[in-house]
Parts: structure tokens; C-alpha cells; sequence
């Protein structure tokens, strides 16, 4: 039964791992079923064995890379410092990540139900980290719109940054110094207004 079960996680990983690779390298337009196939040497009927259909599939790929999914939110414990921390690892894993910088710009550019379930579930997440922030901090600001524009500007310079590779502001993510300073910006937002 073990082996049977470690079989079955390796053909899973595989199929993710084409998902993955396909964005990566012609797009997400391309995410069809006999490319994944093709890509991880699994037989396209198990896609629908392991995951029930491509939505199954692109769900259980992007829930495994959405960085709110997978971040140990300090719901527990919001201060300044550790709202301060999420966005800045949010800043750094994006920029990192070409893969989920790609993943931003699919959501935004195409209906599918599988990306709506997962801005779904982030938004649902987000809500939970304003409102523990709120109820621990006491504060009467509204940060909603506060943490809505750090969160769009991080998606915005990062994805702007790979896209464009030009500078935003005066402001070039290629360079350590430039990403200091959007760092100590947010710092700086959150310090002030929370």
C-alpha cells in the first residue's frame, strides 16, 4: 500500500511539475490536457484520476504556489512589525518568482473558475489578516485600503519589473538599493498609518 500511495504522489508531482513548466515556458494558453501528458510522460487519463478534470489540476497547481495559501500568517500575533514582515516576504517571493508573477497576470487576463477560487480564498485569507490586525492593534484606522494598496503595488512593480524589465519611479527592481527602498517605503506606510 505504501508504494502504491508514493506511485501515485510521483505521478501527482509530475503532473503539477508540467503545469508549472508549460506556464513557464509557452504560457498558460497552452495549458491544454495532451501537453501536460506529453510534458510529464503520464497518461492524460490520469489527470482526471488524481485531480477530476484540468480545473482540479490547475486548482491543486495554483493552490500549491499562491504565496497567500501557503504563508504562515502570524494571525496570533500582528504588530506593525509582523504585518510589516508578510508584505515584505510577499515582496521577496514575488520578485523571485517568475512563475507566480506569471500566474498574477493569467488571473488578471482571462475568466477561469479555478483562478477565481483561488483570488477567493486569498481574499478570504486577507480579510482574516485585516481583521486580527484591527482586533489586536485596537486601531481605529481603516487599514483595508491601507494594506490594498501596498498589496497592488507589490504585484504591480514585481510583475512590472519581469514584464518591462525597466524602472518604475525611478525605481529598478534589478537593484538591491531600489528594493531596500520600496521595502522601507512600506515600512514606512504601515508605521504611519496603523
Amino acid at each position: 500500500m505504501a508504494q502504491k500511495q508514493r506511485d501515485s504522489n510521483r505521478t501527482k508531482r509530475k503532473l503539477l511539475d508540467a503545469v508549472g513548466k508549460i506556464i513557464a515556458e509557452q504560457g498558460f494558453t497552452e495549458l491544454k490536457v495532451i501537453n501536460i501528458s506529453e510534458v510529464s510522460g503520464v497518461d492524460k487519463k490520469l489527470i482526471y484520476f488524481h485531480f477530476g478534470d484540468m480545473d482540479g489540476l490547475i486548482t491543486a497547481f495554483l493552490t500549491s504556489n499562491d504565496f497567500w495559501i501557503n504563508s504562515d500568517l502570524p494571525l496570533g500575533q500582528l504588530n506593525k512589525e509582523t504585518a510589516f514582515d508578510v508584505f515584505k516576504n510577499q515582496f521577496l517571493t514575488l520578485d523571485k518568482s517568475d512563475l507566480l508573477k506569471r500566474l498574477l497576470v493569467w488571473e488578471l487576463s482571462e475568466h477561469n473558475e479555478a483562478l477565481r477560487n483561488i483570488a477567493d480564498k486569498r481574499e478570504e485569507l486577507g480579510e482574516q489578516f485585516i481583521k486580527a490586525y484591527n482586533e489586536q492593534q485596537k486601531t481605529e484606522e481603516d487599514v483595508n485600503p491601507i494594506f490594498a494598496l501596498i498589496v497592488a503595488g507589490i504585484y504591480y512593480m514585481t510583475i512590472h519589473s519581469t514584464v518591462n524589465g525597466s524602472t518604475f519611479c525611478g525605481l529598478n527592481l534589478k537593484k538591491k538599493k531600489d528594493k531596500e527602498r520600496i521595502l522601507a517605503g512600506i515600512k514606512r506606510i504601515i508605521d504611519r498609518c496603523t
